[in-house]
């Protein structure tokens, strides 16, 4: 469920980070291109924590 939640929120950040580069750059908005990176974005995030509990466990 921590997934669901957190990749809904990503995607509406996301968006709003989109929207307010493209106004601050004087460029126009995509939310297709802001979606993919939001998501992409999420998807890292998921797989950070996996990958450093890993590494610390093999310090121990």
């Amino acid at each position: 469920m921590r997934y669901v939640v957190t990749l809904f929120w990503g995607i509406i950040l996301g968006q709003l980070t989109g929207f307010l580069a493209g106004a601050l750059l004087q460029n126009s908005y995509d939310p297709k291109m802001s979606l993919i990176f939001s998501v992409i974005f999420c998807l890292i995030l998921f797989v950070i924590p996996p990958i450093l509990d890993h590494f610390d466990a093999e310090t121990k």
